[in-house]
């Protein structure tokens, strides 16, 4: 897996480079293409939506800048059940890895230790094994 992936970030390094190197070189023409953002088709009437529910609608975005969320920034379309539902699945997800990691740790000392073989800490003090 780690080897695709290195392939694919190669051959990305080589041809991204090329393909913005080509429109420079095609002219102004090639670069108002390659910045072009798409108009819509004449004739249609295409509403404009600038409402967004995250956004506090008394203050001003600038105010609720920062890195705590201070007072009347929020709005009640952040957090609820969902938000509840990935921390749960986050931290239930954490447990299961870090719970089977422990496990198989322990498991490998019992054995280490009933075949008499001296474990890691026993190592550390001198043991010639």
């Amino acid at each position: 897996m780690v080897r695709i992936l290195l392939v694919v970030m190669s051959v990305l390094a080589v041809v991204a480079p090329a393909a913005g190197h080509a429109a420079a070189q095609g002219g102004p023409a090639a670069a108002a293409l390659a910045t072009a953002t798409p108009q819509p088709p004449v004739g249609t009437d295409v509403p404009v939506v600038t409402a967004n529910p995250f956004l506090p609608e008394n203050r001003d975005v600038s105010d609720c800048v920062g890195t705590v969320q201070r007072p009347d920034c929020g709005s009640a379309a952040r957090g609820g059940w969902h938000q509840n539902l990935v921390a749960i699945a986050m931290i239930g997800g954490l447990l299961i890895v870090f719970g089977r990691v422990a496990w198989v740790v322990v498991r490998a000392q019992r054995r280490a230790t009933a075949a008499g073989e001296p474990t890691v800490v026993d190592r550390g003090r001198g043991d010639p094994h």
